[in-house]
This record gives structure tokens, sequence and C-alpha cells, in this order.
């Protein structure tokens, strides 16, 4: 086995094995509280994400969702934890359908990062808008039922600047990797296009955010959310040349718990979803299904 071959496998075994550690994790730290032992401090929700409008490459319909989300993040000792899972179900099978043509398509993507933090590590204080400076690394697993099968496996690494505002604010410019499987390749066995799919390295910045919102309305409001933009990662799994892709989910969300003397438990909201480039896709090449804009309805449940 080559050495190009040993490297990738080594970064989609470490992907793995990150994911299988955020799962153990997530299992058992989530009734954690500030400073029991090495957690100092989780927050755990369940939840879903709605909408009508969702967007998939080379589909020409709206794909109407539900998105069942799990999460957790947590501080502890040298650093922070963060785990998301989606379970992302299709509404309609004539929207999108399962690849045996048995039901809307369904999709699992699981998402961990890990960053070390160097004001904990090292005692490292910088003043001013920085929080602190920080090496994030991790991964993304994924497996969907449809007629391509996508199964992704990410790896990244990178710094991370954390700012100082009112609730958190996060900045990383990481090096990524992707791995990926491309089903419509294999199963009708194109000539040139190979059903595993290796892309190239490329940048991205990765920007999460939880900002209160300082209006009083009787209940606590919050803006929440993230953003990708993802570089060009080479040919994709038919051979066309990717470019850059924009992802942007943000919610105003309303803790309707507090009035009843449940604070940060129960939350409801108003999201937005803006995929542009989807997966790398060139909308020249590709000319449907490449860019997406969903209004969301968002629940989450804490504990």
């Amino acid at each position: 086995m080559g050495a190009s071959k040993r490297f990738k496998g080594g970064l989609v075994r470490l992907a793995s094995g990150l994911a299988v550690a955020a799962a153990t994790l997530m299992g058992s730290t989530g009734g954690a509280a500030a400073g029991d032992g090495i957690i100092q401090w989780s927050d755990t929700f369940i939840g879903l994400r709605y909408g009508a409008t969702y967007a998939e490459p080379a589909n020409d319909h709206d794909v109407e969702k539900v998105i069942f989300q799990g999460q957790h993040v947590s501080g502890w000792t040298y650093g922070q934890n963060f785990v998301n899972i989606d379970v992302l179900l299709d509404l309609e099978e004539s929207d999108e359908a399962q690849k045996d043509g048995g039901g809307g398509a369904r999709e699992i993507y699981a998402v961990f990062r890990e960053k070390l933090s160097s004001a904990k590590i090292f005692g490292a204080s910088y003043g001013g808008i920085i929080r602190d400076i920080g090496l994030t690394f991790g991964g993304d697993l994924s497996y969907k039922d449809d007629a391509f099968n996508a199964r992704v496996r990410k790896f990244v690494i990178g710094p991370t600047i954390d700012f100082e505002v009112p609730g958190f604010l996060s900045v990383g410019v990481l090096l990524g990797t992707e791995h990926n499987h491309n089903g419509i390749g294999l199963a009708y066995n194109i000539p040139g296009v190979d059903a595993s799919v290796d892309f190239d390295p490329t940048w991205r910045i990765e920007t999460a955010w939880g900002l209160p919102i300082p209006l009083d309305i009787g209940v606590p409001m919050s803006f929440e959310g993230f953003m990708n933009i993802i570089g060009p990662k080479g040919e994709d799994g038919f051979g066309n040349d990717t470019v850059y892709e924009v992802l942007l989910d943000a919610a105003i969300m309303f803790d309707v718990g507090a009035p009843a003397g449940t604070p940060k438990t129960f939350m409801v909201g108003f999201g937005y979803q803006w995929w542009k480039n989807k997966f790398g896709n060139d909308p020249d090449l590709t000319t449907v299904g490449t860019e997406a804009s969903v209004p969301q309805f968002v629940a989450q449940f804490h504990f």
C-alpha cells in the first residue's frame, strides 16, 4: 500500500475513533455540573428543525425535511468538547427517494470537534477582544440512504480564536481532508467514475456563536448559529471541478421555560439556512439544487 493510501486510511480511522470517543463522552458527562472532576461545565440538548425548501444537488424539487438533533458541549480541564448528531428525514419520496425507492431519503450526520485551550494549558492571557486561542481538531461521519449513497469521512485541524463577547463567538481556520462515496457511479458502472471519492485537502473557516439579545420581551432571547466557508477541493465524484461553498445556519431562540422557573431548558425559535454551492458543486455544471434558502422552525430541550 502506498504512503498516500496509508495516510488517507489513517485519517479515516482517526475520524472514526474521534466519533466513538465523542459518543462515549456524550453518554458519560451529560449531567456533570461545574467543578465536578475533569468536566467543568456541560450543556446537552435534543431538538428538531423543520423546513420545506431544502435543496439537493441535481434535484429540481424543494425537499421537505424534519431533522432530529442531539448536541453536547462541555468544558474540561484543558479544553472543550463538541458533539452534534443530526438525523435527517425527507418527508416525501417524490422529493428525494431512498436508493431502493422505499420512501423519503434518510441521513445521519455526526460532527465531533475537540478544542485544546492555550489559556487552560499554558495559562495564556490575551486581553482585549480575544478570550482564548486554541487548537481544534475533529471529524465528520455520515451515511445517506439515497441514490448517491453519500458516506462522508472528514478530518480537520487548525487554530481557533474565541472572542471576548457576551455568550460566545469563535472563528477557526482549519485544514481538512474528505473521503466520500458515489453510489451512482457504482450502480450504473459509469466509465471513469469510481465509487470511492477522495477530495484534495482544502482550507475551511468554521464560525460558531451564541449571543444574548438585550431586548426585554418577557422571555430571554439569543442569536445562535454557525457558518462554514470551505475552499475548492479538487474533482468531485463525477470528475467535475469543485468550487468554494458557504453554509450558514442561524436562529433567533426564545427561552420559553424561563417564565415558568426553568431557564435554559426549553427553547424554541425561528431560523434560516443558506447553503451556496452545496457540497462544492459548481452551479454552471450542476444547474439545480446547489443553493438552499430555508426558513426553519427550531425547538430544543436542554438537560
